[in-house]
């Protein structure tokens, strides 16, 4: 299983950034999970974008998904072209529902559902999910591959149920929008970099990667934050690839 960052900030990209964005890798299967403002682009840089096996969203805000708008274009003309004979598979919650609907394009895109509990097999990737605190309708996701695991939070304020469901895993992909300054400012509906850190630990994982990056934030001070808690900590850059 290798993980690509395409893209770690929000709410919106830096100068040749892009919003949220992982390719996941197993074996024959390509997934992208989150789709922000510069992910199409970044995605071109390592696959044929008509090759992707699904997409997974963990929620509708835009930081997440905002680069389908053009991606369905692109994909509209692999159809076209003969490249691709089947819409590439969009799962996502389904409200918002009027963005949800948007999601479907022609014959290039179809916008799946998706609840908490649910199961999801892709080729050789299986997945469940779980709610999380957000201002929309927000999932995490526990991703297996035969004996590895990735557990990415979405947008999520902290909880021991959150812990409970990323028990064990070999990676832990957590949002890291604060420090822990702003959340005793009173900041809601996110998590901040020792918060991460303590899920990591309270959930026994192997390795932490924060992300969901405020561009205006120094990272060294969010990662300085989360080693404290957890050592096992690294901050996401974009091309970054971790084998899991």
């Amino acid at each position: 299983m290798r993980l690509t960052v395409l893209g770690c900030y929000t709410p919106y990209p830096p100068p040749g950034g892009a919003c949220l964005g992982y390719l996941l890798e197993g074996e024959g299967t390509r997934l992208v999970l989150e789709f922000g403002s510069g992910v199409m682009a970044r995605l071109q840089e390592y696959i044929p974008f008509w090759e992707v096996d699904g997409v997974f969203l963990s929620h509708l805000h835009g930081d997440h998904m905002s680069d389908l708008w053009v991606y369905r274009y692109a994909v509209d003309q692999a159809v076209a072209e003969g490249k691709r004979k089947q819409p590439v598979p969009i799962w996502a919650p389904g409200h918002p529902e009027h963005v949800f609907r948007s999601l479907t394009y022609k014959e290039a895109l179809e916008a799946n559902p998706l609840e908490p509990g649910q199961e999801v097999t892709v080729g050789d990737f299986s997945l469940r999910f779980m709610p999380t605190g957000h201002a929309l309708p927000c999932l995490a996701m526990r991703i297996s591959q035969g004996t590895k695991t990735l557990v990415y939070t979405g947008d999520a304020e902290y909880s021991e149920e959150l812990a409970s469901f990323a028990q064990g895993a070999d990676l832990l992909l957590a949002e890291a929008t604060y420090l822990r300054s702003d959340l005793e400012a009173g900041a809601t509906g996110h998590m901040s970099a020792g918060q991460a850190a303590q899920l990591a630990r309270l959930a026994g994982v192997k390795r932490l990667v924060l992300t969901h990056l405020r561009s205006w934030y120094r990272p060294q001070e969010l990662l300085a934050e989360a080693k404290a808690v957890f050592p096992a900590s690294q901050i996401a850059v974009e091309r970054l690839v971790v084998e899991i």
